[in-house]
């Protein structure tokens, strides 16, 4: 796992990066009712989406291996942290009841193997829920794909194919897995990449952007370039003549879903 990326940016992850209840429901509504199950988080970031299972009364390992994500980390009874890579997970054989990777499966640098070792550490009939996007799936006419080209461009080498993750975890499992798109309300706490689709203007925030790693993947100079452009559509009104209708719509298609899977 590129813990590099969050090592450099992520001192402040938590300003925009706040666990979204729709996402906490989704994840709760795939992992078993009952509590006191041992769950394990891949890629845990600062412990956000672990906070919320770890209060319904849920044991949760953390397992991050960016030492500034960990210094910002949430603190429960319920969470124990762990610094290590989806790659080789220091956890147990079948230990777990579930297994959850929220937004990382594109910084694994080998992704058969992490999931690999999801599958390892879970006990028979455990389940992992995965979220993830694919930036192919993205609605015909997306603003972000016109305005961040080479954003998007970059995401569609770093993110795999819906159909290939898809194919790859049953593979591994020797089962079927299912799959639940995720639409992306307007009001998203959690600030990713597709987060602020309806408020273009959020993305000229250096602090927005901070918290998410896909801008790192360019020179500041190329990011401020890009940023200049949608800042000088938006004052000259061009985006919202061409979008305006975006900033009606409830929800917004960014290739974001859950995967499911049972061992």
């Amino acid at each position: 796992m590129k813990e590099a990326i969050y090592n450099a940016i992520g001192k402040n992850y938590n300003q925009n990066r706040q666990a979204d209840q729709r996402v906490i429901n989704k994840i709760l509504n795939n992992l078993p009712s009952s509590p006191h199950q041992l769950i394990a988080d891949i890629g845990a970031g600062t412990g956000n989406y672990a906070y919320p299972i770890a209060k319904k009364g849920n044991k949760v390992h953390a397992l991050e291996p960016s030492e500034v994500m960990q210094q910002q980390r949430k603190k429960h009874e319920n969470i124990e942290w762990f610094t290590g890579y989806a790659e080789k997970i220091p956890f147990a054989d079948n230990f777990y009841d579930s297994a959850i990777c929220i937004l990382a499966t594109h910084h694994f640098s080998d992704l058969e193997k992490s999931l690999s070792e999801m599958y390892r550490i879970l006990k028979y009939q455990g389940k992992l829920v995965i979220f993830t996007r694919d930036p192919r799936q993205v609605e015909p006419n997306c603003w972000l794909r016109e305005y961040f080209s080479l954003l998007y461009e970059n995401a569609c080498q770093v993110y795999v194919e819906k159909e290939k993750l898809l194919n790859l975890t049953e593979k591994i499992f020797d089962s079927k897995a299912k799959i639940e798109n995720f639409l992306l309300p307007f009001d998203l706490t959690d600030g990713f990449f597709y987060s602020a689709w309806q408020q273009p203007e959020k993305y000229l925030s250096e602090d927005f952007r901070k918290g998410i790693s896909v801008f790192s993947l360019l020179p500041e100079e190329e990011v401020l370039q890009i940023i200049q452009g949608l800042q000088k559509s938006l004052a000259k009104g061009e985006w919202d003549k061409k979008y305006h209708s975006i900033r009606k719509q409830p929800t917004y298609n960014g290739g974001y879903y859950f995967l499911i899977i049972e061992k």
